[in-house]
């Protein structure tokens, strides 16, 4: 089991492994479209697509470019649903221009634009009812995040929850797990551990233009104590038509064991002496602004 998803892991990274999820999406939605097809007769569309974006740029004395995408589809059974997510967060900038050359002639080089900042994560989450207020889940977490040192980490989950309240204006669910996690750092290389995941889902309908969403997902190791992070979306939603919105969305990631990178040590007049290996920070945080499209 371990060499099987690490080998998958390993793919993940790479040029390959960006698009890998975005594949797996596409593959989703076209095989949980195909039963919709065939339910003609139900008054209720069984699926639902919307799709955030977000993008800015600059040019001229400062080059920046930063994009957002965030796509959630969903199909609903009577008893059970499907969620099958897919975001990206990235920022490019360009490094100061200078000089090549002698002071009497020279040559101005501007600098490619290079990505600063990347992150990719994915979701899978199937849940089935089994009474009004309770259920059974599987889902499987993904994410690649460069700033953090995270070449990759997937982690499956399964477990059971309350549903303790589900209707067209308010949805709010609980869910407790237990799941395994594989991952590759960029300098503490690849591991794999068992754990335990508990979550909440909240959906709710403030008035009758604005939505407010808020996921929460909290993993810990079985083999560290320490290791656990949790990831929190909140997010705000004003629908200017049935198929347009405009959303604000704050995402926090903690990481209480966060990787290790090496830096350089420097002396007082500012020569590099030698490297450390301190931790990343544990805290990162996303700021969103974004025109969404249902469909």
């Amino acid at each position: 089991m371990n060499s099987i998803i690490s080998k998958f892991g390993r793919r993940w990274n790479g040029r390959i492994g960006n698009r890998l999820i975005a594949v797996a999406v596409l593959l989703a939605t076209v095989v949980v479209a195909a039963p919709a097809r065939a339910q003609d007769a139900e008054p209720d569309r069984a699926w639902s697509n919307a799709t955030e974006l977000g993008r800015v740029f600059t040019t001229g004395n400062a080059q920046t470019n930063s994009f957002n995408l965030r796509n959630v589809f969903e199909y609903k059974w009577p008893q059970a649903d499907l969620i099958v997510e897919f975001g990206v967060l990235r920022a490019d900038s360009g490094d100061d221009r200078f000089a090549l050359g002698t002071d009497d002639d020279f040559e101005i080089i501007e600098p490619e634009v290079e990505p600063d900042n990347e992150r990719i994560h994915a979701k899978v989450r199937y849940l089935k009812n089994l009474s009004d207020r309770f259920f059974w889940y599987g889902r499987l977490d993904a994410e690649k995040d460069r700033p953090a040192d995270i070449n990759y980490r997937l982690t499956p989950a399964a477990g059971a929850g309350n549903n303790w309240a589900e209707g067209d204006d308010l949805t709010f669910r609980t869910g407790y797990g237990i799941s395994y996690s594989t991952e590759n750092l960029t300098l503490d290389g690849t591991s794999n551990y068992a754990g335990y995941q508990l979550f909440y889902e909240l959906e709710m309908k403030a008035t009758e233009s604005t939505s407010i969403e808020s996921n929460l997902t909290f993993d810990g190791s079985l083999k560290t104590g320490s290791n656990y992070r949790l990831n929190w979306l909140n997010g705000v939603g004003v629908a200017i038509s049935d198929t347009i919105a405009l959303k604000a969305s704050l995402r926090l990631v903690y990481r209480n064991d966060p990787a290790r990178e090496e830096i350089d040590l420097q002396a007082a007049d500012g020569a590099v002496i030698g490297k450390v290996i301190v931790p990343k920070k544990k805290l990162d945080s996303g700021f969103t602004t974004s025109l969404v499209i249902n469909f």
